[in-house]
């Protein structure tokens, strides 16, 4: 659990530097890894943040449509802090690489984009962003 200890130890250092809105992000993101264990299906603890950091957005942009700019600056704070410890991704340049190389080793139609979609992210669904290869499938099979 190299995550867990990394906010731990975050955490320590969050509580001596006196920072109170990222300690509080750090306990929420510590409280998620923590439950993975009750999760009805196992994931792992970087799932478990990236799903926090999934609800943040929706609250975030939930607070935009609404016209509360001032608390979708607090979700976006919170959020920032959150990234810290999500996975990176990979660029755009190296999705598409990823794609062309899915693509070269299956033959799909553009009928069977939904089948594409599923078999990628299969494989390569923690390395990427889901979006972009949505986008990168449809040009491709097209």
């Amino acid at each position: 659990m190299e995550l867990l200890s990394r906010l731990q130890e975050d955490m320590k250092a969050a509580m001596k530097a006196g920072e109170k809105e990222k300690l509080a992000v750090i306990r929420m993101l510590l409280n998620e890894v923590k439950n993975i264990d009750l999760a009805p299906k196992p994931i792992t603890a970087e799932e478990a943040v990236a799903a926090y950091a999934k609800k943040l957005r929706k609250g975030q942009e939930e607070y935009q449509r609404l016209g509360k700019n001032e608390e979708a600056a607090k979700f976006n704070q919170e959020l920032a802090i959150v990234e810290q410890y999500m996975p990176k991704k990979a660029s755009a340049e190296d999705a598409e690489k990823l794609v062309d190389a899915f693509l070269a080793s299956n033959s799909f139609t553009a009928k069977q984009f939904g089948q594409a979609m599923g078999a990628f992210m299969k494989t390569h669904g923690g390395q990427v962003d889901p979006a972009a290869v949505n986008a990168l499938l449809k040009k491709k099979l097209q």
